[in-house]
């Protein structure tokens, strides 16, 4: 299909579903006009007059959005009249006449409940819909706020929004909603240096992940074991050998988004509110399939302390939480660590696969000096790599530094990557992490 006719699809698509839904609201503001004493609840479950399911059927991305996400009719109108505003203000302004309070502009849990429900069955069935646990919140597709009120504003997925219509997926960045952001590396698993036990543990981890449904689907493990669609991996090792930049780069070898967790954002010093923002996470993880992240773990999966006061308390049913939602988590969690002791043991229980990042010896280093080299960087002739990965105790963090800090120093004097430029940014790098240079 050209990009052409994919536009063609989507305008059609949204045309005809704006023009369902603006029927629908044409009927409800009709039904209201005799003011709420003419407006007594049906007990009929009738017809609630609102387009079958089969009238989105099509090849669009608003028809796929309802089919994957299993929606009924009612709810795969809620979900059209969430994306409404975005494309015709005049949708708010609709909204904003079927509802009886005062001040209330946009797209309401009520509002939307009124939109697909006349008699009482179905708005009871509608409020529902609505919950936490209905199709529409549950997948990830709109959003309420605040997510205990129909009164709540209700709103689409921006991510969603805008694959419906055709747009530009929106910048994911850390939000209070959402407190993470997109990991992304340039490099590829056969980039990253590591010893062959830690190459062996990883490919036991891609084993997992690609083969996933084989296992808990096709061969039964998910209808007779708990809590086996999910995988928990943890990444331990000190800092600057890897574990953030090989978890990108198992995410991208199985062609799956990863987010780094904002752990500043996640815990919150307000009581309850972390939990809020654990959830949003893990909801929204399990509608994308994205790979989660959580960088120095141990800041919230660390041991749980003594309840000495409150505080104490609701920081513990915190961890509690996390171990509860990782444990029925449907997707890919990778944790790392600086030291694998710091991990809540409760939680250890919890990891199906340990990964080791340990320092490079000296083979490794060689082979990072190398491939950190840009073929385009210019250099004097042998800058004797192997004497500098013997030599020097670096992590591949350090030994890229190095290399950048002697790029930059030879770009300032027009020259080219010296031996010399590399050994005085290889005691940079000891002088910045308080370490004795080798004589």
């Amino acid at each position: 299909m050209t990009a052409q006719a994919d536009v063609t699809t989507v305008v059609a698509e949204i045309r005809t579903a704006l023009e369902m839904l603006d029927a629908v609201i044409q009927v409800r503001l009709e039904e209201r006009k005799g003011g709420i004493e003419h407006r007594p609840l049906s007990i009929d479950d009738g017809d609630d007059g609102i387009p079958p399911l089969e009238r989105y059927e099509g090849i669009g991305p608003l028809a796929a959005a309802i089919g994957m996400a299993g929606l009924s009719a009612a709810e795969a109108l809620i979900l059209v009249a969430a994306i409404a505003p975005l494309i015709d203000e005049r949708f708010d302004a609709a909204y904003a006449a079927l509802t009886d309070r005062d001040g209330v502009t946009g797209l309401t849990g009520e509002v939307a409940r009124t939109l697909v429900a006349r008699s009482l069955g179905a708005r009871l069935d509608a409020a529902a819909l609505l919950g936490p646990h209905g199709a529409l919140r549950a997948s990830g597709l709109v959003r309420l706020d605040p997510p205990d009120s129909l009164a709540g504003r209700l709103t689409p997925e921006p991510a969603l929004a805008a694959w419906t219509l055709g747009l530009p997926a929106p910048e994911q960045r850390a939000t209070a909603e959402f407190p993470a952001r997109p990991l992304t590396t340039v490099h590829s698993l056969t980039d990253v240096v590591l010893p062959a036990r830690t190459r062996s543990r990883l490919t036991d981890l891609q084993h997992r992940i690609a083969w996933r449904e084989r296992v808990v689907e096709d061969w039964g493990f998910g209808r007779h074991h708990d809590n086996t669609a999910g995988l928990v991996a943890l990444f331990h090792g000190p800092p600057g050998t890897g574990k953030t930049m090989t978890a990108g780069a198992v995410a991208a070898a199985a062609g799956l988004p990863a987010y780094v967790i904002d752990l500043s954002a996640l815990v919150s010093k307000y009581i309850g509110e972390t939990e809020k923002a654990l959830a949003n996470v893990f909801d929204r993880a399990a509608h994308e399939r994205c790979v989660l992240v959580f960088d120095e773990a141990d800041a919230v999966f660390g041991s749980r302390t003594e309840v000495t006061d409150s505080h104490d308390r609701y920081a513990n049913q915190e961890v509690s939480y996390l171990l509860t939602r990782i444990e029925s988590h449907p997707g890919v969690v990778i944790l790392t660590t600086n030291l694998r002791g710091n991990i809540d043991d409760a939680f250890q229980r919890r990891i199906h696969l340990a990964v080791e990042f340990a320092p490079p010896g000296p083979a490794e280093r060689a082979l990072i000096w190398e491939q950190a080299l840009p073929p385009e960087l210019p250099v004097a002739g042998d800058l004797g790599l192997a004497s500098l990965a013997d030599r020097y105790v670096l992590t591949g963090a350090q030994i890229r530094d190095a290399i950048v800090d002697a790029a930059y120093a030879a770009a300032a004097a027009n020259d080219v990557v010296t031996e010399e430029l590399l050994v005085t940014a290889v005691r940079r790098q000891y002088d910045k992490a308080g370490r004795t240079v080798p004589s």
